[in-house]
C-alpha cells in the first residue's frame, strides 16, 4: 500500500490569499498534483491545514481533493494552526479525521489529535490517550505493522526552537506506543522540513518529519536530495511483509503570474 505524506499548507479563506509571502492555495494545489502522480491508496495530511482556522479556507482545502482521484482515501488531523471543529465539519463526509485507526491493507494507520487550544506546541491529552490505549487493547491492532501520525514531534529533536513548542505529553506517548514490536515508524509535520531520528530504545522504529508544502524553515538536517529551500512531502510504501520504504519529495516553486 502507498501513502502520500503532505503537511502545513496554511490556506487561508481567500482562494487568492498569499501566506509568507506565497499564494498557499496554489503551492497546495500543486502539491496535490505531484501526490496524485504516485497513485497513492491514501493522502496524509499531516495538520496546519488552514492558516486563519476559516469555514472558507477548510472548504478551499475540501473541494481541492476532486483534484485526486475519487478512490483516493484522504486521512486529515490538525496542528497548531487549525480549528478541530471546522475541519471535521467541513471534511468529515470526504476525509477520516483524526483520531481515529484506519486498515490500510495489512497495516494499521493511526492519526492522532495533537492540537492543544491556543498553544503552538501540541498535547494528546488524557482522553485521546486513554482512547489510544483502547485501541491498542481492543480492536486488535498488535496483529499487524502499525503506522502512527500526528503533527508535532513525539520526543524532542534536539533544537531548542523547536522542542519547547513540541508534544506536551510525548512522554506518555511513547510509554504506550515503545513496547509495540509491530510499530515500524511515527510521522509528523510542525518542522516544515525534512528531518529523520529513530525511536530512543527502538532503533527498528523511524522518526520522521515531513516537509511543508508551502515554504521551508531553515533546515536542521542535510536535506538528502539537497534542495531543502523547496516544497515537499514524503511517500511511504508499506508492504505486506510489514517493512516501511519512505522517500522525500521536493518538487520547483509554481511558477507565478
Amino acid at each position: 500500500m502507498r501513502v502520500v505524506q503532505l503537511s502545513d499548507p496554511h490556506l487561508v479563506s481567500a482562494p487568492s490569499g498569499w501566506v509568507r509571502q506565497r499564494p498557499a492555495l496554489q503551492h497546495w494545489q500543486l502539491a496535490l498534483g505531484q501526490a496524485a502522480l504516485h497513485h497513492p491508496d491514501l493522502l496524509l495530511i499531516t495538520g496546519d491545514c488552514c492558516q486563519d482556522e476559516s469555514w472558507n479556507g477548510y472548504a478551499l482545502l475540501r473541494d481541492s481533493l476532486d483534484l485526486l482521484p475519487s478512490k483516493t482515501r484522504v486521512a486529515v488531523l490538525p496542528g497548531n494552526h487549525d480549528h478541530p471543529q471546522r475541519l471535521r465539519a467541513a471534511l468529515g463526509r470526504r476525509a477520516e479525521i483524526a483520531p481515529e485507526a484506519l486498515r490500510l491493507g495489512d497495516w494499521t494507520v493511526l492519526i492522532l489529535d495533537s492540537h492543544w487550544c491556543s498553544h503552538e506546541g501540541g498535547q494528546i491529552g488524557k482522553g485521546q490517550l486513554r482512547w489510544l490505549e483502547t485501541q491498542l487493547q481492543e480492536r486488535n491492532l498488535t496483529s499487524g505493522p502499525l503506522l502512527v501520525c500526528l503533527h508535532h514531534p513525539p520526543l524532542p529533536i534536539g533544537a531548542p526552537e523547536w522542542d519547547r513548542i513540541g508534544l506536551d505529553d510525548g512522554e506518555q506517548l511513547m510509554r504506550l506506543l515503545q513496547p509495540l514490536p509491530q510499530l515500524r515508524a511515527v510521522v509528523f509535520g510542525h518542522l516544515h522540513q525534512h528531518w529523520q531520528g529513530s525511536m530512543p530504545e527502538r532503533n527498528d522504529v523511524v522518526l520522521l518529519a515531513c516537509p511543508s508544502t508551502l515554504c521551508a524553515f531553515p533546515a536542521l538536517q542535510a536535506c538528502p536530495l539537497g534542495r531543502s529551500q523547496l516544497p515537499g512531502g514524503r511517500l511511504l510504501d508499506l508492504s505486506s511483509n510489514g517493512r516501511l520504504t519512505h522517500t522525500l519529495l521536493r518538487w520547483p516553486m509554481p511558477k507565478r503570474g
